[in-house]
């Protein structure tokens, strides 16, 4: 997905999901620049199905959700991993 592309998504999905990580519920910043894109708490596009398990770029397929969510979801399903960051197992 080029970059403009990946800004209107990430600008359309804080809108729709209030400004929250979609795993963590934590409030998250919308940045372009890129030394504040490495906080824990930017903005970032998440595949719900991975790439590597058959996932696409597909809008259905997007959410918004911090650095710090996105980069430890690891191999987990998004679900399984939304419930284990809220603590509801």
């Amino acid at each position: 997905m080029d970059t403009r592309a990946g800004r209107y998504f990430k600008w359309l999905l804080f809108w729709q999901q209030q400004g929250r990580c979609c795993y963590c519920g934590e409030h998250v910043v919308l940045t372009y620049r890129p030394y504040e894109g490495a906080r824990p708490y930017a903005a970032t596009l998440e595949h719900l199905r991975r790439r590597a398990d058959g996932g696409t770029d597909h809008p259905s397929n997007l959410a918004m959700s911090c650095k710090r969510c996105n980069n430890t979801r690891g191999q987990r399903d998004w679900l399984s991993y939304a419930s284990w960051r809220r603590d509801e197992f």
